[in-house]
C-alpha cells in the first residue's frame, strides 16, 4: 500500500469512527473528534468494514450490501461528509 491509499484509509477510518460517534451516539463535537482521533489508528480492518456498515444503514446514507471492504475500497461510498465533520 502506498502513501497516499495508506493516507484515504487513515481518513475514512476517522470519518467512520466520527460519524459513528457523533450522529449516533450524541457525543459532543470535541469530544467525538479526540476520540475518533485515537480510534482510528487502533481501529482493525474487519471492525471498520463493520462499523462503516452500521454508520451507513444508521444515517440512511446509502445501502452498504455489498461486501464493504476498506482495503479494496469496495462499494467505496464513504464521502466526506463535510457538513457533518464541520
Amino acid at each position: 500500500m502506498n502513501g497516499e491509499e495508506l493516507a484515504k484509509k487513515v481518513l475514512e477510518k476517522y470519518d467512520i469512527v466520527y460519524l459513528f460517534l457523533k450522529e449516533v451516539l450524541n457525543i459532543e463535537k470535541v469530544e467525538a473528534q479526540d476520540e475518533a482521533e485515537k480510534i482510528k489508528s487502533i481501529i482493525n480492518d474487519n471492525t471498520i468494514n463493520s462499523l462503516a456498515k452500521y454508520v451507513h444503514n444508521e444515517l440512511g446514507l446509502s445501502k452498504l450490501d455489498c461486501d464493504y471492504d476498506i482495503n479494496k475500497e469496495r462499494c467505496r461510498v464513504f464521502a466526506r461528509r463535510m457538513t457533518t465533520l464541520n
